[in-house]
């Protein structure tokens, strides 16, 4: 069974052959510079290659921005560019390229072919609609701004929505991705930073707007938010998003609780990337703690973030070697 051909079989909960061996989010700088100590080659620099190295399976992600490469950089973390409506109408001229000017389209064109004949499995990531007007608000006004400044938040995303569908349409001109991620981060350790009345004013109606057109495409919409989503899942069902990552074990999330309150939904993630320094019995344990779900189908098992610095090539190893133990135990 081909890449293409496992994945979406196993996300319409199909039985395969073995699960996906995909580590979505790659690994933090610190950990590569540690692994480079410890063996990795030089020469391998794009995580994709990296990913393949390892013995993963072909899995390319694409990021489309709505920022220009002349728009200002704030003055630190976290701060903001945007006050009000006149600021945001100055640094529009910073924003929303045109598509076709900003994609690689050789790259893109490179991958269609590994695509189509099944090896390749490609994914885009979009700005959400929490994400973005935080990038330009700064993440506390961005908070004010659901109550101060509405008006401005809806020119924000109303722009972005418009963008994003530019965006899909040049990409899907070159490449039909076969799942995509929005980047949200609109959860924490104790659930959603924002309520749902807020979430329905200003973020939804964008949502229920762009995923019937992701859908007609016949592209998986999967939400990438940090922290405890278990309010958050129905909200994005209702918004058209029925999948879900990193889905992280420190903040709470239980894969299985998700899964039996919200059977049909799709997740990659939740592995616990907090037992991966800790030998091969506690990695062991964390793989037996999800085998009861990947077993159902619609989920695979992955890092529930960033691979952290802890973890040396050799931890790494031994994680890759029980994860293909359990994707061929795992498997639907």
């Amino acid at each position: 069974m081909d890449n293409r051909t496992r994945f979406h079989r196993l996300m319409r909960f199909e039985p395969v052959d073995r699960l996906p061996m995909v580590e979505w989010a790659g690994w933090w700088d610190k950990t590569i510079e540690r692994w480079r100590q410890e063996g990795l080659s030089d020469t391998l620099v794009d995580p994709g290659e990296i990913r393949e190295h390892l013995g993963l399976d072909t899995y390319r992600q694409y990021g489309i921005g709505p920022r220009k490469p002349s728009f200002p950089e704030p003055a630190g973390h976290g701060k903001g560019v945007v006050a009000s409506m006149d600021d945001y109408r100055a640094v529009k001229n910073h924003l929303y390229p045109e598509p076709e000017t900003v994609i690689d389209r050789p790259l893109l064109e490179s991958w269609a072919r590994r695509q189509a004949a099944g090896d390749m499995v490609v994914w885009i990531t979009l700005n959400g609609h929490f994400w973005f007007p935080r990038t330009l608000f700064g993440i506390e006004p961005h908070l004010c701004a659901f109550y101060e400044q509405p008006d401005v938040m809806h020119a924000m995303n109303e722009d972005l929505l418009e963008f994003n569908l530019r965006a899909l349409d040049a990409v899907c001109a070159i490449l039909t991705p076969d799942f995509m991620t929005f980047a949200e981060d609109m959860s924490y350790n104790h659930g959603p930073m924002i309520g749902k009345p807020l979430f329905e004013e200003c973020l939804a109606p964008y949502y229920r707007r762009i995923t019937p057109v992701l859908r007609e495409r016949g592209i998986i919409p999967f939400m990438d938010t940090d922290g405890d989503i278990l309010q958050l899942i129905p909200w994005f069902i209702e918004a058209g998003v029925d999948g879900f990552l990193p889905l992280e074990k420190q903040a709470g999330c239980d894969i299985a609780l998700f899964r039996e309150q919200y059977p049909r939904t799709r997740y990659i993630g939740a592995y616990d990337k907090m037992v991966m320094n800790q030998g091969e019995e506690a990695m062991r344990a964390e793989f037996e703690r999800l085998l009861p779900v990947t077993k159902q189908g619609g989920f695979i098992p992955s890092c529930d973030h960033q691979t952290p610095p802890g973890v040396s090539l050799d931890d790494y190893k031994t994680y890759l070697r029980l994860m293909k133990e359990y994707c061929s135990k795992g498997a639907p």
